[in-house]
Parts: structure tokens; C-alpha cells; sequence
């Protein structure tokens, strides 16, 4: 368990979910993690959990959709730990919404957190990653950059948008031995999607099943140690590629 150690990494929305699946198996791994969340209180329970096994983890408050709060958590990190190795852009609010009648401040703040919420950590972070002529970026798309899901647009738009930058970046920063690597899940059984069968139903919970080959939702670990794997070492020669967990979602032509 040791595929991560030495490297410092920072996990935004890190508090639950798949952010917080990527936390536990990157301490596991032996990384020095950074746990940024705008949910302070649970990301500090998170973090102490982690901390009584024996991990090094930290637990900020971070707002991505402020640029202070990135800037904030960054200096913080190098003050503390003298670099960063990996970021991983996780967090993400989401928010669905008919094109016709969206209002335009869903749409906004929907872009200005899974957008540019992206954009501002790794802005913030490229600088010491450059002057280390190291680093591994890994950002999280989703499926629905992929395929089409009615009444999600903004969130697919913002999604696509990181596939695509995550490809300009890794051709941009290749030469400065920076990689930048993106993973597309599928359906996940985290917080969100728990919250969503009790909202809608068991129907809603196997349609959501019946849409992967794999006849099943996805678990946050099996998100997580793709990240550790883009990560890590083993990983050096990978760079401006997409990773779909989706239990071959997008290899069906069927949607429900």
C-alpha cells in the first residue's frame, strides 16, 4: 500500500461521495492529502476518522467557486508541504434544468463551481507543479459529457468542457512532464444518487442499473483507485486520456 508515497495531493470536494472514496484511498497509498470541501464540519469529521488510522490528511474549507478560497487552500498546502504532486477536481454541484426554462442563475452558478471551479485549482496549482516538472491533474467528467441524459444540458455542457480542457492541457504541459487525465463515471451509489432513489423511487434506482452491460451501479472505490492509478507512477507515461466507470453505460445504445 504504498503506490502514492511521498506525494501531496489535493481532493476537492472531498467531504463524501467519490471525493471522499479518492481521500481514503489516497492516504491508504501513503499521499499526504489535502481534503477540501465547502462543507467544512463534515470534511474535518471525514478527516479525523482518517487521521485516528494513521493517515496524514488535512482538512480546509474550500469554495471553488471563489477564488480566494482556492488561492487560500493552495498557499496553505505549499506553506505546510513545500509542493503539490496531484490535484484531483471533484467537486461539483448538480443541477437539472429544461434548456427552455433554466434560469439563467442555475446555469451560472452550475458553470462558475463545475467549470471554473476547475479552471481556478488548476490555475492555482500549475505554478509549483511547473516548477517541479512534475505533476499528475485528474479531473472529473462524467458520463453525461457522453451520452444524452433530458433536462441535464448545463451539467453536460460543463462536463464536456472538462473533457475538452483536459485534453488542451495535457498537449500544452506534456513537455513539462505535467499529465492531465479525466474520469467519466457512470452511475455511482454516492450520497447524490442515494438521495435520488429516495426521492424517485426504486424504479429510478434499477432503470439506472439496466443502463450498463454490468446491470449495476458503481461503487465510489472503483472511482477511486482509477484515480490512485492515474496518480501514481505507473501512470507516467498516461496523459490527455478519459476513463469511463460506467459498467459499460456507454458501449449500449439503450437509455431509460
Amino acid at each position: 500500500m504504498s503506490r502514492l508515497n511521498e506525494k501531496v495531493a489535493i481532493i476537492t470536494g472531498a467531504a463524501d461521495g467519490i471525493g471522499l472514496a479518492i481521500c481514503k484511498a489516497f492516504a491508504k497509498e501513503g499521499a499526504t492529502v489535502i481534503m477540501a470541501d465547502v462543507n467544512a464540519e463534515k470534511c474535518k469529521e471525514e478527516a479525523n476518522n482518517l487521521l485516528e488510522e494513521g493517515f496524514t490528511v488535512l482538512p480546509l474549507f474550500c469554495d471553488v467557486g471563489k477564488t480566494e478560497s482556492v488561492k487560500a487552500v493552495v498557499d496553505h498546502c505549499i506553506q505546510a508541504y513545500g509542493k503539490i504532486d496531484v490535484l484531483v477536481n471533484n467537486a461539483a454541484v448538480a443541477i437539472p434544468g429544461r434548456i427552455t426554462e433554466m434560469p439563467e442563475e442555475d446555469w451560472d452558478r452550475l458553470m462558475n463551481i463545475n467549470l471554473k471551479g476547475v479552471f481556478r485549482c488548476i490555475k492555482a496549482c500549475l505554478p509549483h507543479m511547473l516548477s517541479a516538472e512534475k505533476g499528475s491533474i485528474i479531473n472529473l467528467s462524467s458520463t453525461q459529457a457522453h451520452r444524452s441524459w433530458d433536462d441535464w444540458t448545463a451539467y453536460a455542457a460543463a462536463k464536456g468542457a472538462i473533457l475538452s480542457m483536459t485534453n488542451q492541457l495535457a498537449g500544452q504541459f506534456g513537455n513539462k512532464n505535467i499529465r492531465f487525465n479525466s474520469i467519466s463515471p457512470g452511475p455511482i451509489m454516492t450520497p447524490m444518487l442515494v438521495e435520488r432513489v429516495e426521492n424517485e423511487g426504486q424504479e429510478f434506482l434499477k432503470a439506472s442499473e439496466k443502463q450498463a452491460a454490468m446491470q449495476r451501479c458503481g461503487k465510489p472505490e472503483e472511482v477511486a483507485m482509477t484515480a490512485v492509478f492515474l496518480a501514481s507512477d505507473e501512470a507516467r507515461f498516461i496523459t490527455g486520456d478519459d476513463i469511463k466507470i460506467d459498467g459499460g453505460l456507454c458501449t449500449l445504445p439503450r437509455y431509460f
